[in-house]
């Protein structure tokens, strides 16, 4: 009985240090997400750091320590995972301090995103960021670099198809029905009452015309709608031996 009591007392003792030692993917200095939005967001990189091995970080702040985007993301996930063990991964970095979203990736995560065409990553999050989703933000860059990760299987292939079968069945069938209506014998209309009048039996003495309609042209004043700037080029440095890859922009 003893053995068992001394047994159970162990294992209460290591539960709080198995979790202390679980990798934590969610790193919000500015305080900026919820606490279940912090947990989804755990789970999401977990989930696809147990499938692929790849480690997915991300991470806010409102002190960039008056660094550039790139030098502070490229420190930062260089001193927050250690690269020896975890050497494939990226982390993406909102600054709030200076407008400023980077993505900072090593090992396999260069070849896999920061070699990408510059406005790759702005697509992603741009929009999201600079409306203050920022979760959607965080959620659909796991996403997007899960899709890289993992092609979709043929089944998800059709389905994201659906809709554009859809529209493409769509516009056959309104061209069909246009053709069928260009078979269509239809009256036409004629210009003038000339067929209802009897030759030199109409004299006029006055004409006069009246306009009961008018015609109003207007045109769009264009304005610029910009929010923010798009993603910008690769770059690419090394802290401690390791190499980094990272690309980003203003929202």
């Amino acid at each position: 009985m003893k053995r068992v009591l001394m047994i159970l007392a162990l294992l209460l003792l290591l539960a709080p240090l198995t979790q202390a030692q679980e990798m934590s993917h969610v790193s919000d200095l500015a305080d900026r997400l919820t606490a279940s939005e912090r947990q989804r967001l755990q789970q999401q990189a977990s989930e696809l750091f147990e499938l692929t091995g790849f480690d997915v970080i991300v991470h806010t702040t409102n002190d960039s320590q008056r660094k550039g985007p790139k030098d502070y993301s490229f420190d930062y996930y260089h001193s927050f995972r250690d690269a020896a063990r975890y050497p494939d991964g990226a982390l993406l970095a909102i600054m709030f301090d200076t407008r400023d979203y980077y993505e900072a990736a090593r090992g396999k995560g260069i070849s896999l995103l920061t070699y990408r065409e510059s406005d790759d990553l702005a697509r992603v999050v741009q929009s999201k960021l600079s409306d203050g989703d920022y979760y959607g933000a965080f959620s659909g860059y796991i996403r997007y670099v899960r899709r890289l990760l993992i092609p979709p299987t043929p089944m998800e292939r059709a389905i994201s198809l659906l809709p554009f079968l859809l529209i493409g069945g769509l516009v056959i069938g309104l061209v069909y029905a246009l053709v069928l209506k260009g078979k269509l014998k239809i009256a036409k209309s004629r210009v003038g009452a000339q067929q209802y009048v009897v030759p030199n039996s109409l004299n006029l003495t006055d004409a006069r015309d009246l306009f009961m309609y008018q015609t109003v042209t207007r045109r769009k004043i264009e304005t610029n709608t910009s929010r923010g700037g798009g993603g910008g080029g690769f770059s690419s440095g090394s802290r401690g031996g390791t190499s980094y890859g990272g690309r980003g922009g203003k929202f």
